[in-house]
């Protein structure tokens, strides 16, 4: 099937309603987390912090088990499930970008039995070691973009995947960007007068949006709805670009 529009999702307060490295992080009793672990992540970043939050679990005999249950139980973002498999159901691609990792976004979708309806997903890689201990690695690095961290540019992966998916035969008529984040800024700049995005409500993407002289935000060019549940997004799809059963 010749699929014309491309959905790209950010994980993390977009597709399931937590913060999945947070929610990891809380599993260590508050006064097994030192001062130096807690500045490592401005000093550093947040993937040698997750890195060590993990050692951390580890030697406190917090299991991968025990980390993995508190993952899937992670509600989804209100309507953000039905969304997806409408979007599925009626011919989208659907990606995921997102700073979490390969291991927490795979077990969720798991979880939730959407794992079948995301076309690829870009993150931060992840594995178990023979000891049981989960170490992450930076999904690349990179210094070109100042408005992303240096492990993860959500633009220049959304910009790579089209002109992929182009390379393959396959021309997105839209691109829609769905995210919450200060991260999610640099995709959405990079977005055509076709295209559509979703910053959620009472998130920070929004508020920098809706505060752009003071952030220096340049002119975004694609069309904005803010949301707060995944069925005002089929919604507005449904009335801006006719999306349904019938046209996809």
């Amino acid at each position: 099937m010749h699929r014309s529009v491309l959905v790209a999702f950010d994980f993390d307060h977009t597709i399931a309603n937590d913060n999945t490295d947070v929610v990891a992080r809380k599993l260590l009793p508050k006064e097994k987390l030192p001062d130096s672990v807690k500045d490592l992540y401005r000093s550093s970043g947040w993937i040698p912090y997750m890195g060590k939050i993990f050692e951390l679990l580890h030697s406190n005999s917090i299991d991968v088990k025990q980390i993995k249950n508190a993952v899937v139980n992670i509600p989804p973002v209100p309507g953000i499930d039905k969304l997806l498999r409408e979007l599925h159901s009626r011919g989208c691609e659907i990606i995921i970008i997102s700073d979490s990792n390969t291991l927490f976004i795979s077990e969720w979708l798991q979880s939730k039995n959407l794992n079948h309806v995301i076309t690829e997903t870009f993150t931060n890689p992840a594995k178990i070691g023979d000891d049981g201990m989960i170490r992450v690695d930076m999904y690349h690095i990179q210094n070109s973009c100042k408005l992303s961290t240096v492990n993860l540019c959500k633009g220049e992966i959304l910009e790579s995947y089209i002109k992929k998916r182009n390379d393959e035969g396959i021309h997105f008529d839209r691109v829609v960007y769905v995210g919450d984040g200060k991260n999610d800024l640099c995709p959405i700049l990079r977005l055509s007068e076709r295209d559509l995005a979703f910053p959620r409500k009472d998130y920070m993407l929004v508020k920098i949006l809706n505060d752009s002289k003071n952030y220096e935000v340049p002119k975004i060019q694609a069309a904005v709805f803010p949301w707060n549940d995944g069925i005002q997004i089929l919604n507005k799809l449904e009335e801006e670009i006719g999306l349904s059963q019938s046209s996809m």
